[in-house]
Parts: C-alpha cells; sequence; structure tokens
C-alpha cells in the first residue's frame, strides 16, 4: 500500500479551484480540501459544499474509514485482518470482514482474466524479492524462489460464502494492488453519504472522481517516467464519475550487479517483470478497479498488455522505453482512452 503511481495535476486543478470558488460564492458555496497520512502515504480529498460546512467532522470520520481499511488489509500491521490470515495454517476457516472479502472477490475475479498474471497470492514472491512490510530488497536464490512458487496461485485459496480457507500452507496474500483503490472507492462513498455529490478523491496517487468542480470536469495529468524535458506531465485526463490509476516501475525498485529489479513480479518466473514499460494508465469506474488492471496489465510485459487491453476495450495508456538503447519514452493507448484525454 505505499505505492505511489499516478502524478496530480496540480495546476489544473488549482485552477479549477480558483474558478469554482468564485463562481461558488454566489451561491453560497465553498470549495474544501482535507489531507493527511495513510497506508504509508497521503490522502488528499477536494469537495464542494455549503458555506460552512463541518470539514473537521468529516476529517475526523475520512480517517476512520481509511483506518478501517488498512486494519483489514495492510500486510504492514500484524493484527490486521489479512495478516491473521496469513498467519493461518491451511484448511484454517477465516471470515473475511466486508472490505477485505468486497476487495479479494474482485482480485480474484481480474485473477481469472488474466490466467493468473494478476494473483493475489504473489505476497510470498513479493516478500521474498524483499518489496513486502518487513523484506531486504535482494537477489534470492534459485532454491529459494523454486520454494516461494509453490504458495502462490489462486486456486490454492478459497472464498465459499463468508468463510475463506488455504489449501497450502505458507500462502500469503497481498491486496496491495487493489486496496488502496477500494480505500478511495471506500471514500467516495462516504461523501456520498453526507450529501457530497462534486469532489476528487485521491490516495497515494490513485484517483476518483464524482461529479464536477461545478464549472468544468476534474482534470488529471499522467506523469512522465523522465520528466527530462520539464514537463512532469504527458497525458492529461478528463474525468468525472471515473477512477484513474497508474502502475509503474520507475518508483518502487532496486539495482544490484548493474541490472533494474522493478515491484512487480511475474508468477512464472518468479522474479519481477522485465519489460519495456515504464508505467501502466487505466480509467475505469471504480479505482479498485482501475488499480488492479493498471498492475495486471504492468505484469503482462508490454506486446501482451497492449494486445489484451485492445481486444478488452479497456481505457489503457501506454509508456514505454524504446527498444533501440536510447533511453527514448514511447507512447501508445487505446481508443477507450483516448476518447477521455487532450
Amino acid at each position: 500500500m505505499k505505492l505511489n503511481r499516478i502524478f496530480i495535476f496540480n495546476l489544473a486543478i488549482f485552477l479549477i479551484a480558483l474558478t469554482t470558488f468564485s463562481s461558488c460564492q454566489s451561491d453560497k458555496l465553498q470549495f474544501y480540501r482535507l489531507s493527511g497520512p495513510t497506508m504509508g502515504t497521503i490522502y488528499n480529498i477536494k469537495f464542494i459544499a455549503p458555506q460552512g460546512y463541518n470539514e473537521l467532522k468529516l476529517k475526523k470520520d475520512v480517517e476512520i474509514r481509511l483506518d478501517e481499511v488498512n486494519k483489514a488489509m495492510s500486510t504492514y500491521i500484524s493484527d490486521s485482518e489479512i495478516s491473521l490470515f496469513n498467519k493461518m495454517s491451511k484448511d484454517e476457516k477465516f471470515f473475511p470482514g466486508n472490505d477485505f472479502k468486497r476487495t479479494l472477490e474482485h482480485a480474484l475475479d481480474v485473477a481469472k482474466k488474466t490466467d493468473g498474471t494478476f494473483d493475489p497470492t504473489i505476497g510470498t514472491l513479493v516478500n521474498l524479492w524483499g518489496f513486502g512490510p518487513n523484506g531486504k530488497r535482494k537477489i534470492p536464490s534459485q532454491s529459494d524462489v523454486l520454494a516461494a512458487k509453490e504458495k502462490v496461485g489462486y486456486e490454492k485459496i478459497k472464498l465459499d460464502g463468508n468463510t475463506l480457507t488455504k489449501s497450502v500452507d505458507g500462502v500469503y496474500l497481498d491486496l496491495s494492488a487493489s486496496a488502496k483503490g477500494y480505500g478511495v472507492d471506500a471514500l467516495i462513498e462516504l461523501l456520498k453519504s453526507q450529501g457530497i455529490r462534486n469532489a476528487l478523491v485521491e490516495v497515494g496517487g490513485e484517483v476518483r472522481t464524482m461529479g464536477e468542480s461545478l464549472t468544468r470536469p476534474w482534470k488529471i495529468g499522467v506523469e512522465s517516467p523522465s520528466n527530462k524535458d520539464g514537463n512532469p506531465v504527458v497525458r492529461v485526463v478528463t474525468m468525472k464519475d471515473v477512477a484513474l490509476a497508474t502502475s509503474g516501475d520507475y518508483r518502487n525498485f532496486f539495482k544490484e550487479g548493474g541490472k533494474r529489479y522493478q515491484h512487480t513480479i511475474n508468477f512464472k518466473s518468479g522474479a519481477p517483470v522485465a519489460s519495456q514499460l515504464a508505467s501502466v494508465s487505466v480509467v475505469s469506474e471504480t479505482c479498485m478497479d482501475a488499480d488492479a488492471w493498471a498492475t495486471a496489465l504492468m505484469a503482462m510485459g508490454k506486446e501482451k498488455a497492449i494486445t489484451y487491453a485492445k481486444k478488452n476495450k479497456l481505457k489503457a495508456f501506454f509508456i514505454y522505453r524504446s527498444d533501440d538503447g536510447s533511453g527514448k519514452y514511447l507512447e501508445t493507448s487505446t481508443e477507450e482512452f483516448d476518447k477521455i484525454t487532450k
């Protein structure tokens, strides 16, 4: 839950905020902002409400809700629901709460659709390479990789109604590719329940919008992996009632022996994905869905990911390295993504 995957286009949002604030005043509305630490990163909320709205109470409710999500699915909390399940032996019955269950159900669905390329049981390998909560990043031995692979496979867990079991000892669930997005969705639902209809919610880079900033749609920028030309944004996405998530290899990685190892693990090789892809951005109706599919496509590698996204009509944007050794970044996207960008 520590990845920072999307760059918020601050200038665009700032301009929207100014326009909104000036136009809101006559209607006795106001532009509010909330932020704070969560999930090893920061949450940011921008919303429109009547003047005098009790944003301090909302901030408290927001942080309670985020704490609930964290205590359900953070592997960095030793007594979270997911941590307790990971400590259990095979065939023991576990009864997940609603947040954990909904996220796992979605993760298992994406795992089936990608034939395990996206797999919530990848945690054993993630930890082995040092990308987990207690790991030191290193290249493990081949024998350790083979042993860890025996504990990976979404078919090794079973969610039957409200009962969750594992069929192999050592199976380790890791929902970090979905849980942060789910947290964003949970905040959107919280805002709706309190009568707010125009908002932008971001947690560690994962974003979802609701309504508009009154006078115009929300606009979010996708970050450049290099930023060599001084422009941090490579594409601007117009967003209304949708979510945007990006998975990239340029933030969470380590180098050893002159080689670069990123955090996304290939379940077949048991090693970090070796690909030209630098980042994948996905737009979907929910942030959990965008989050999971961005990771799934990143794990597929360039050619397979682009083919899969186009075939399945995903709203996806790809940044990849040129294969000529120049270090140049190239871009491609699906038609569905192009319709909402400029």
